[in-house]
């Protein structure tokens, strides 16, 4: 990268770290804390709204930049707004899809004239898709953002490398290793849902931005945004062979599994999915260059291989 953009990144962090911070007594303020439960791993109360740390960096510099306006902005204010209000109130999951959809309607609209209608269905579809993927693993201290961070920072390699615009990628990974600074290893905060389907939405965009400059760059992006999106669909394939609601929570992820089985300690684990993930990415990077038969063949190999290793942890 030039010195530009190593400077961008880190007066996000730093700002992240900023805002991320004054975001923990907001939290104890207005009753936003985490309580220890069955399926949590975390043993006192803890403020979980660092999300709004994370979105009001990102609107701060992806203005500056000219890299966040208009539609884009809006929907991303608008699933920030809806994850504060559910890690509030805690909204029926009906409001928060309606919300989702709503947002990425937004974001399709943003991408219109670049992608026209197959933007507004590639929004709808995957603000809720990322969106959820993304809550989903946030089951430990760095796992979801530490995860979001190294898809972002492969879009940023692959989109610079390919000269491309990638500031709005790099603030991105500037804002997730400012919150990083109070999650891990030791969570002082968790990001809460105000952050983790903020942080899908921004993968959406990344990602649709991404599909603006064809496929195979698309098809590279899904995936080293892709781990969360596999652990997803592990999880409901295995509630529904077990007869359960695919969306109840449980601790049968890939990463409890994992844990469970082998590391048996979480912190290491999230290093392991980081490592996993830091993987996709240079599977995604090697496509980027690659003609699409034979990017679509790595990634059917991708597929196989994390599936299986789902199904031999027993979270299939």
């Amino acid at each position: 990268m030039f010195v530009l953009e190593w400077l961008l990144l880190l007066l996000t962090a730093i700002t992240a770290v900023a805002l991320v911070g004054l975001s923990i007594p907001l939290a104890r303020v207005l009753g936003i804390v985490d309580k220890p439960g069955d399926i949590k791993i975390h043993s006192l109360p803890t403020p979980r709204f660092g999300g709004i740390g994370i979105v009001a960096t990102v609107t701060i510099w992806g203005l500056y930049t000219g890299t966040l306006s208009g539609w884009a902005l809006l929907g991303l204010l608008i699933i920030a707004a809806t994850g504060a209000l559910d890690d509030r109130y805690n909204l029926s999951p009906k409001m928060r899809l309606v919300a989702e959809l709503i947002a990425g309607l937004a974001l399709g609209l943003h991408f219109w004239s670049g992608l026209g209608w197959l933007g507004l269905v590639m929004g709808i579809v995957l603000v809720p898709v990322m969106a959820n993927a993304v809550n989903l693993i946030d089951g430990m201290n760095g796992l979801a953002s530490g995860n979001a961070m190294i898809s972002a920072a492969g879009l940023a390699l692959m989109l610079w490398t390919m000269q491309l615009e990638a500031l709005l990628a790099i603030i991105v990974v500037g804002s997730l290793v400012g919150f990083l600074v109070w999650n891990y290893p030791k969570a002082k905060t968790f990001m809460g849902d105000s952050g983790s389907l903020s942080v899908g939405y921004m993968l959406a965009m990344l990602l649709m931005l991404a599909a603006t400059h064809g496929w195979i760059t698309f098809l590279a992006a899904g995936v080293m945004v892709g781990f969360p999106l596999y652990d997803m669909a592990a999880g409901i394939i295995r509630r529904w062979r077990r007869g359960k609601p695919i969306f109840d929570g449980d601790r049968d992820h890939t990463y409890d599994r994992l844990d469970q089985l082998y590391v048996r300690n979480p912190t290491k684990t999230v290093l392991v999915v980081w490592i996993i993930t830091a993987v996709l990415v240079k599977v995604g990077l090697v496509i980027s260059h690659a003609v699409l038969l034979v990017g679509a063949s790595l990634v059917l190999l991708v597929l196989v291989f994390l599936f299986w290793s789902a199904y031999r942890l027993g979270a299939l």
